[in-house]
């Protein structure tokens, strides 16, 4: 997979898109230095996707961008696309942005680099070193470090892949390694959790049976309570009515007292009422007096400040007056000085203008002088230049000679080894035509063993996914069908009595278990028989030998007595169906004790059932409808629903269809497990084939490639024999025209040279006659200067004399302005100064009249203040006999507040005592008392023998013999219904003494004792039996979890053993025979010496360096940096067509490797590099002419415009009718030099849109 095609814009020095194809072969790029040659290989490797980004010559992305010129603007943007293929293309692109985003495309499809990295290995194209040979760094290979020459054959053992595997897999047994630690330490924590959780579950059961308890004892406290409250608000009541009457008595004699003082206080506040009026009154005349006294005051001040003002304008006034006359004799001095300047300035103005005109003149023919010199140094310069490309011209047509000299001797070379490689050629192309025949015959061959094995493997899937479908309806039906067993066995177990769940020694089981009955009456006998189907069977002589004792339980007694015998002529009746008893069928040795059991008559429908209870009133009758009519005359009609019978019946119909289902399941599963085999080998076999058949696709692809290849080869070798006669007969012509050329140039240059000399004479001359008249010009600007001195120092004058008169006018204008406004201050003064004096007049009238009004007020004051004593006592003593009448009063009310604040407190007792029911029971007291008198009324004598049944309080009893601290003392893992199903010796205690026969003072305790045991257990998690069900679930993950990881880890671990083996031998195998290639192509490059590529420690081959030694002919180097330049070039090349032998690379790119060879090893390096030029294609940026020859495309770079490179293409044309004055044309300027040292060649530009194609370089073109 070569390159194809190279597209890129805006990456480095192309800032327009460029595209450049590429051929199989040699494609050699040309160019100065620094036109962007190594750009476009750093363009391949950019859009690769970071191969070797070290090498793209750049540290950022910025640094791809390209970065604009005088006249482009920088660009945002960078894009390549690179096409690879030969038959199949592969075409990817790179696209990166100045903002740091970059997107990377396969084929159109937007991907990772990885993606790309990983399609390129498939291509055999990986990150390999040793495919891009940098600028500078083929001589420093020898001197690399051992490492660094070991990925070299890592990489073409292909043990690069291998070494990625073993980090991948290094990494993820770190990675389940660390998991398994972590893991570890969360099944410890967990696992303390767990059995915490077990603790508080079993401390949550003991807690639970407590507040059972409490509940019951609260409730009786409650009442009590609740009891005691209403006795206490019944006494309360009657003594408040007293209470009230006593106060109504004393509060209606006070209401009189306060009325008759009320009068006696309305009359003072009246009287005092008008004083303070008539007291306000005068104050506010005082005040107003006051106030008057100090405006007078006030104004008088003011006046007496207007007249000092007054006076202060005036005597301004008067001195601004005489400033104004100053300023004005000031103002007419500076007008007579301005006349004066003014006139001075017009007499200068005139004598700067005649200099000015002297000046323009000298200045005029000095720059005809300058004129006249330039002229004739441009002449002479002319002439120099046409001497330089004459002599330029003659020396380059000395060097065509020298050049056609030695292609007549490499003419004569090339033939003799064209038909060498003619006939090798021809050999090798039978050949490969042979070996493509016989991989064709075994392709077919494998492709017909591929399509049987494909349809034998298609088979067997449809069959294995048919069974494995029937396998998965099977599973299905198997765990539907358990699920549904565990519920009938629950919902049987609800049936049951709660009481008599547990199995009571001496008992059959369970009658609904003892006797199989039709699925069809199942439900006949769930109505008929509902509490026998929930008892326990006892054989009647077995009970009376042991009696069980304890709780109260439901037993079924069974004897051989038979019960009432059914008539015949009942069983003949018309609607008669048959008897009950007649479709069970009892366990073996049972059946004669199902006589005994009560019998019913099945009817046709109730009409029948109750006609025939008329007739037969002793037996009973049920329907097939579900209807019940005992011989009591109950009538039950409805009733039809599944019982314990019915449900014992789907249980046994469950378990035969179970066992059923896994009869066929172990069938089903060893044919699956038989097929799996079967496949596994098919697939193993086929996929054998399909290795072998991608083996042989290969190989007919690289054989098909090849044959392209060497028929090229060969056509080219008989096109390159053709054209090298016609070579010789065009050579002697073109020499003959170089030396004509040549004598022609020589005359030219004695002339030109003639020439120089009388232009040299002339420009002295006019030097001469320049520096005269610079002289001159000089002297007339110094005087001109001195006069523009003089005319800017008068200007100076006469502007500061206007800056002087205006600021004198302004001053003027102020100062006016000034005056204006004093006079008018001392008008409007003289103004206000009137008008107070009559305003100071008019307050001292007013004063007057306020005084008198004063006084008069002052008098009736005193007077209404003498009345005021007797009233106040008067007052005093009807209060002193209203404070008594209060007191009697008072001591009522203080009784009556006291029974009401006792009756609050009961009535809050019982709302308190509501609340706290409600909250602790969620009950309100009604609903309280009426369960605790349905307990008095159940309680009676007549209910008094019967055995109450065991309740929670034995139960947490039981649980409180096992107390937490000993629970947190065992280690046994168990769930808290193990623990309750375990078998256990339990005390049995006396039960506890009900709450309605303790008293008051012994419940309290009790209660107080259980409150005390619940603090104790106040922080037991009520949660804990679910917490600990998933806390157990979850242990159980982490431990499978673990055992996993430990698998992980096994395996991993056998893997890297496996990979460090296989990465072994392939690299032991590719050093062995790189260096058989290594020593070979040394001898060939060196004709001669010794060489060797070897371990540093060979013990260790995994990780040891690779060492290089090397000893050219006739020397005993003991160390390579000891070598020339151009021995370890030869030495670098050398390993590297070793590796390029073991595994040829598609595409092989070199950066002016052959700088530092010489022609005889350059020669034997080209030589390499077309045998092989088949196998892997070559770019190869060169300067060297010989490297040009050997190229079959040929690119240039220019860089016309700075940072913009322009590619051209190479076009071999042969060279028409050219005149002897026609110099070649290379489209770089009249020195440029030919792009591969042929004179006839043309480089062609190309726009930047369009394609540019090498072209092939033939001989004939030449």
């Amino acid at each position: 997979m070569f390159i194809k095609k190279l597209e890129v814009q805006g990456f480095k020095s192309f800032p327009e898109r460029t595209k450049i194809l590429f051929h199989p072969g040699i494609t050699a790029i040309v160019g100065p230095n620094g036109t962007g040659k190594s750009n476009i290989v750093d363009g391949i490797l950019w859009v690769l996707g970071g191969l070797r980004l070290k090498s793209v010559r750049g540290d950022r992305t910025e640094d791809f961008i390209f970065n604009g010129n005088a006249k482009r603007p920088p660009l945002s943007m960078a894009d390549g696309v690179i096409t690879l293929g030969n038959e199949e293309e592969l075409v990817i692109s790179h696209r990166v942005f100045r903002s740091g985003e970059s997107e990377y495309r396969l084929n159109g499809k937007a991907v990772r680099l990885k993606d790309i990295q990983d399609e390129l290995w498939k291509h055999s194209i990986g990150e390999k070193e040793y495919f891009v040979i940098e600028q500078g760094a083929i001589g420093s290979f020898v001197t690399s470090k051992p490492q660094e020459k070991r990925v070299l054959i890592e990489e073409a053992a292909g043990t690069a892949y291998y070494k990625d595997k073993k980090r991948q897999a290094q990494n993820k047994l770190e990675s389940s390694e660390q998991n398994l630690i972590r893991l570890e330490d969360i099944i410890i924590e967990v696992e303390k959790s767990k059995n915490s959780l077990y603790r508080q579950a079993l401390a949550a059961a003991r807690v639970r049976r407590l507040r059972e308890r409490q509940r019951e004892l609260t409730t009786h406290h409650f009442y009590r309570r609740l009891r005691q409250l209403e006795k206490a608000l019944e006494e309360i009541k009657g003594s408040l009515q007293e209470a009230e009457a006593r106060e109504q008595q004393a509060l209606e004699a006070v209401r009189e007292k306060e009325k008759e003082l009320a009068r006696k206080r309305k009359e003072l506040w009246d009287l005092e009422k008008l004083l303070k009026d008539r007291q306000e009154r005068t104050f506010s005349l005082k005040s107003q007096l006051s106030r008057l006294e100090g405006e007078i005051e006030r104004e008088s001040k003011r006046l007496e400040y207007l007249e000092t003002s007054r006076q202060k304008a005036e005597a301004d006034r008067v001195e601004l007056q005489n400033e104004i006359k100053i300023l004005e004799e000031e103002k007419a001095g500076i007008v007579a000085r301005l006349a004066e300047l003014q006139k001075l300035l017009e007499a200068t103005t005139i004598q700067v203008e005649e200099k000015r005109a002297i000046l323009k003149e000298a200045a005029r023919l000095t720059a005809a002088e300058e004129e006249l010199l330039a002229g004739l140094r441009r002449e002479q310069m002319q002439k120099i230049q046409e001497a330089t490309e004459i002599r330029n011209n003659y020396f380059r047509l000395e060097k065509e000679l020298e050049l056609f000299l030695k292609q007549a001797e490499k003419l004569a070379r090339e033939k003799e080894d064209y038909l060498a490689q003619k006939v090798q050629v021809e050999n090798r192309l039978a050949g490969l035509k042979t070996e493509l025949e016989q991989a064709h015959q075994e392709k077919d061959r494998l492709q017909s063993d591929l399509a049987g094995l494909t349809e034998n493997l298609n088979r067997l899937n449809q069959k294995l996914a048919t069974l494995e479908e029937n396998l998965s309806r099977l599973s299905h039906k198997i765990e539907e069908t358990g699920p549904q067993l565990q519920a009938l066995e629950k919902i049987a177990e609800v049936e049951r009595d709660s009481a008599d769940r547990n199995p009571v020694p001496g008992a059959l089981g369970w009658f609904s278990e003892l006797v199989e009955i039709p699925e069809e009456a199942a439900t006949l006998f769930d109505l008929f028989w509902k509490e026998e189907a929930r008892a326990q069977a006892f054989l009647l002589e077995k009970f009376k030998e042991n009696i069980p004792a304890g709780d109260r339980r439901t037993l079924l007694l069974l004897s051989e007595k038979p019960a009432h015998q059914i008539p015949d002529s009942l069983l003949h009746e018309d609607g008669v169906l048959g008897l009950l008893k007649q479709k069970i069928r009892a366990r073996a040795g049972l059946e004669k004790y199902t006589s005994s059991l009560p019998e019913a008559v099945i009817v046709r429908d109730v009409l029948t059932a109750v006609r025939l209870w008329e007739k037969y009133p002793d037996f009973n009758y049920i329907t097939v409808g579900g209807d019940l009519l005992q011989s009591s005359g109950l009538l039950k009609t409805g009733q039809k629903k599944e019982g314990l019978f019915s449900l014992g019946q789907e249980k046994r119909r469950l378990l035969q269809e179970l066992q059923s289902l896994e009869a066929e399941k172990e069938p089903l599963l060893r044919e699956i497990e038989s097929i799996t085999g079967q496949r596994s080998t098919l697939e193993r076999n086929l996929e054998e084939t399909r290795s072998r058949l991608l083996e042989i696709e290969k190989k007919i692809s690289d054989l098909e490639r090849e044959n392209k290849f060497v028929s090229l080869e060969l056509q080219k070798i008989s096109t390159a024999l053709e054209i090298l006669g016609q070579e010789e007969k065009i050579q002697q012509e073109e020499k003959e025209a170089l030396q004509l050329k040549k004598e022609e140039a020589l005359q030219g240059l004695q002339a030109i040279e003639t020439g120089l000399e009388e232009i040299k004479q002339k420009i002295r001359e006019r030097e001469e006659a320049l520096n005269r008249a610079k002289e001159n010009q000089k002297a007339e600007e110094e005087k001109a200067y001195q006069l523009r001195s003089e005319f800017n120092l008068l200007q100076e004058k006469i502007n500061g004399s206007r800056s002087g008169l205006q600021a004198l006018e302004k001053r003027h204008q102020a100062i006016t302005s000034k005056l204006g406004v004093l006079e008018m201050e001392v008008y409007t003064g003289q103004e206000e100064k009137e008008r107070l004096a009559r305003l100071i007049e008019e307050l001292k009238q007013k004063a007057a009249q306020l005084e008198i009004e004063a006084r008069k007020e002052e008098e009736d004051l005193r007077e209404q203040d003498r009345k005021v004593p007797d009233l106040q006592k008067e007052l005093e003593e009807m209060e002193a006999g209203l404070r008594e009448m209060r007191d009697r009063e008072e001591k009522a009310r203080e009784e009556k507040t006291r029974l009401e604040i006792r009756r609050a407190e009961v009535e809050r007792d019982r709302v308190n005592l509501e609340e706290t029911c409600w909250q602790e029971l969620k009950k309100n007291l009604l609903e309280l008392r009426q369960e605790i008198e349905s307990e008095g009324r159940e309680a009676q004598p007549g209910a008094a023998g019967e055995e109450p049944e065991r309740g929670l309080a034995e139960e947490a009893e039981e649980v409180e013999e096992e107390p937490a601290e000993g629970a947190e003392e065992r280690t046994e893992e168990k769930t808290p219904e193990k623990a309750e199903e375990k078998p256990r010796e339990r005390r049995r205690g006396k039960p506890p003494v009900p709450a309605r026969e303790l008293s008051d003072e012994d419940l309290e305790k009790e209660l107080e004792t259980i409150r005390d045991a619940l603090q104790r257990l106040r922080q037991v998690n009520m949660m804990a039996e679910e917490e600990y069900l998933e806390q157990k679930k979850r242990y159980d993950f982490l431990i499978q979890q673990r055992q996993d990881l430990r698998d992980s880890i096994n395996s991993t671990q056998e893997a890297i053993k496996k990979i460090d083996e296989e990465s072994k031998n392939q690299f032991l195998k590719a050093l062995e025979e790189v260096n058989k290639n290594f020593q070979e192509i040394f001898a060939l490059l060196f004709r001669g010496g010794t060489a060797e590529v070897k371990l540093l420690e060979p013990d260790n081959p995994l990780e040891s360096g690779v060492e290089i030694v090397a000893q050219p002919p006739g020397k005993r180097v003991q160390n390579l940096t000891l070598l020339s330049g151009g021995e370890k070039s030869l030495t670098s090349l050398a390993f590297l067509f070793a590796l390029f032998r073991y595994k040829p690379s598609p595409f092989c790119i070199l950066d002016e490797v052959d700088a530092a060879l010489d022609e005889v090893n350059l020669g034997r390096f080209l030589n390499l590099m077309k045998a092989i030029k088949h196998q892997t294609q070559f770019i190869i940026i060169t300067h060297n002419y010989k490297t040009m020859e050997v190229a079959d495309y040929i690119y240039g770079t220019t860089m016309e415009e700075p940072n913009v490179t322009r590619v051209y293409s190479v076009k071999m044309e042969r060279k028409e009718a050219t005149s002897p004055e026609e110099g070649p044309d290379t489209g770089n300027g009249p020195d440029a030099e030919p792009a591969s040292g042929q004179p006839a060649q043309k480089l062609l530009p190309r726009t930047s849109e369009d394609e540019i194609e090498p072209l092939e370089v033939t001989k004939e073109e030449s």
